[in-house]
């Protein structure tokens, strides 16, 4: 089922190769010009990021240990040499599985359970590592104080625990995941069961028939070029003051793993990180509104947003790229470039110097705690503010550590050192306001968006913003970064736009059609869904045609993740084929049965086809599981209306308005039910106060004057 290939075969493959061909002959062939890397690598986090499970790789308890959890007991335990796990399945039924792979090694290890289907799926009872002083040494549930049963789309056998689909691509080498719709199975294949040097430096056939012939070629034959950065010279090298904030070259290597991303097609090692990927944005699900981590985001997101990567740091000034190790521990890494004089002193860091406090990374790169014990550090590398966390809510590295004490504590220490008052960063109140839908703020908005000065990621949440106040005012702002030079302004402009018509939409998305970087088109291509080929000028006919076909395939390529099933049942009912969208939909709702976008688009798709007797039980199933989705109740609520249950209705219109006050569909729509149901007087209310909130709202504005003039 699953390929590995040994070192004997790869140098057969790369000898029977034309000196064209780019074939990937496995880490061990790298070995004898490269003893020092391939030393320090086999080491590494790479290479021990998954392997078979043996007696040298399996670090958990698996002597008859057992774990509990919410009643539920799961045992470890082996059977002629091989690793087994017996735990609730998919029906919620005790089943004995085999552990394949291990996953990782520490600070925990996982355990990858295989199917008869080719799936691998991540139990989620996973094995601390740490040492038992620490308190590791123990088996710990990754969601320990809820309880994750069978059927939630979390539970270790759902699609979400999908080694195949989730993980694979970044911890083997040369994944091919070769999932097949029609039998819902999997054949996945590698070169190698870890991460190995090709995945970073691309095939290395012509680079060992470049070493072989000693004929120099452009990369040494490699198509991957990872790019020498920077180095200070004698530990004294000034930072260029450059506003840079286009992705290096190494950092696009890096990011393909270490980023919260999508995948837009197989890894094209020759391509740039944009054509292979959709990097997630600074959205209120993933950071703080000052752009600090909040769930994993695997270190790029962050990084991008610094003065580091925007000064030209990249990846490798700080870690060693082989044995992933830091090339210099403590205050000492910071100091190859930040002068000792200034920041190695007591007066910079307020704390004894060689405590805790002292250390730059404490403060300036504080952690956040993932999967029960796995810290991670934010990249972004900020000042600690104190004082944004008392007025925005966002966390701060003082509090992080003097938890005895109050933000207040923090703020006035930090006032009385530096004299502020304010959020260090001006962002951060910019994005926090037009998250909560403060309508004051969309001038700050827009001139943050504008700001060339500011990092891509964070100009780029203002321009997402900006489709919370959809207004023409913004237009300007909007069609300005939609031509940028940079694509990271060019993909997420296009939010902007969604309060337009499509045929309004294309006036301004015209000329990205043949954009040259794949997540711009992309994007492009979600805005547009629905135009049909005879809406576009027959000068653009080709390449919008030549766009819905490369959208199409891109979400065919994740056809095994509900998420992409979903986008891709939107796009076929938005060219009115509601049986494919359906059968499509239905696909997404077997891969997860509790993926709720995917329940809440099939139930309007049964609604278009009359078929609300389908729509109702899934509508039901998701305003239980999900109690607190303001669509989940307001699709419910107009299910009722259409099956002539008003006063039931206006229950949901009520939670639905106010689990989502911002937006303003939802409180049109319940005082509508108030005034069907002769309550004029409280649906006049909810709109004058809708009203205030809302003053560019044509309904709310039109139905308030309605009822007032009845």
């Amino acid at each position: 089922m699953f390929r590995r290939l040994s070192f004997s075969v790869v140098i057969l493959l790369w000898f029977s190769h034309s000196a064209n061909a780019q074939d990937f002959v496995g880490s061990e062939a790298c070995a004898a010009c490269h003893q020092q890397e391939f030393n320090n690598w086999q080491v590494s986090h790479h290479r021990q990021a998954m392997q078979p499970a043996n007696a040298d790789t399996v670090l958990g308890d698996f002597n008859d240990a057992s774990f509990d959890y919410f009643g539920s007991t799961s045992r470890f335990y082996t059977r002629n040499d091989e690793f087994f796990v017996e735990t609730d399945n998919a029906e919620g039924e005790p089943e004995e599985f085999k552990v394949a792979y291990t996953f990782g090694f520490t600070p925990l290890q996982q355990y990858l359970l295989e199917f008869p289907d080719g799936r691998l799926q991540a139990l989620t009872i996973v094995w601390d590592t740490r040492p038992a002083d620490e308190g590791g040494q123990r088996w710990y549930h990754l969601y320990p104080d809820e309880e994750i049963a069978a059927g939630d789309m979390l539970h270790w056998s759902s699609s979400f625990q999908n080694w195949n689909s989730r993980c694979a691509s970044c911890h083997t080498t040369d994944l091919q995941r070769n999932f097949d719709m029609e039998t819902n199975t999997y054949n996945t294949q590698w070169v190698e069961s870890h991460v190995g040097c090709e995945a970073c430096h691309g095939p290395g056939s012509q680079h060992l028939a470049w070493a072989e012939n000693e004929t120099l070629n452009e990369n040494f034959g490699l198509l991957v070029n990872i790019d020498k950065v920077w180095e200070p010279v004698n530990g004294d090298l000034p930072i260029p003051d450059s506003n840079n904030n286009a992705m290096s070259e190494q950092l696009q290597v890096c990011a393909s793993c270490h980023s919260r991303r999508g995948e837009l097609q197989h890894r094209d090692m020759a391509a740039a990180f944009l054509d292979n990927y959709s990097l997630s944005p600074v959205l209120p699900e993933l950071y703080f509104s000052d752009g600090q981590v909040l769930d994993e985001v695997y270190v790029a997101g962050s990084f991008l947003q610094s003065r580091m990567h925007q000064n030209q740091v990249s990846c490798t000034n700080c870690h060693e790229p082989h044995s992933n190790q830091l090339r210099i521990e403590g205050n000492g890494l910071c100091l190859q470039c930040h002068e000792a004089g200034t920041f190695q002193t007591q007066e910079h860091f307020f704390h004894e110097p060689g405590s805790e406090g002292a250390q730059c990374v404490n403060c300036h790169m504080p952690e956040t705690t993932f999967m029960g014990v796995d810290a991670r550090r934010d990249h972004s590398f900020r000042v600690p503010d104190p004082i944004a966390s008392l007025q925005l809510g966002v966390p701060n590295a003082c509090n992080d550590c003097h938890e005895d004490q109050s933000v207040q504590w923090a703020a006035d220490f930090m006032q009385a050192r530096n004299g502020r008052t304010e959020p260090f960063y001006s962002h951060a109140a910019i994005i926090d306001a037009a998250r909560n839908n403060q309508q004051e703020i969309v001038p700050d908005l827009l001139a943050l968006a504008a700001d060339e000065t500011q990092p891509s990621m964070l100009r780029a949440a203002a321009l997402i913003a900006t489709a919370n106040f959809p207004s023409q005012r913004n237009l300007r702002t909007v069609i300005e970064a939609l031509n940028a030079e940079d694509p990271i302004l060019r993909m997420n402009a296009v939010h902007g736009l969604g309060f337009l018509s499509p045929q309004q939409r294309f006036q301004y998305l015209q000329n990205l059609l043949d954009d040259p970087v794949k997540a711009v088109r992309m994007n492009v291509a979600r805005q547009l869904t629905g135009m049909q080929v005879n809406q576009i000028p027959p000068n653009s006919r080709a390449d919008f045609a030549a766009l819905l076909t490369e959208y199409e395939n891109s979400l065919l390529f994740n056809a095994d993740m509900p998420e992409s099933m979903n986008e891709l049942g939107l796009f076929y009912a938005g060219y009115g084929d509601l049986e494919r969208a359906t059968q499509t939909l239905e696909a997404a709702l077997d891969l997860s049965s509790a993926y709720l976008p995917v329940m809440l688009n099939l139930s309007d798709l049964y609604r278009a086809q009359d078929r609300d007797d389908l729509a109702e039980p899934l509508l039901d199933e998701a305003t239980r599981l999900y109690p607190e989705s303001a669509d989940a109740s307001h699709s419910l609520g107009l299910l009722y209306v259409r099956t002539f249950r008003l006063p039931e209705s206006l229950v949901l219109f009520q939670q639905a308005a106010e689990l989502a006050p911002g937006n303003p569909q939802y409180v049109y729509v319940y005082a509508v039910a108030l005034a069907e149901l002769d309550r004029v007087e409280e649906a006049i209310t909810v709109l004058t106060d809708a009203r205030q909130r809302f003053p560019d709202d044509a309904q709310i504005r039109n139905a308030l004057q309605a009822y007032r003039n009845r």
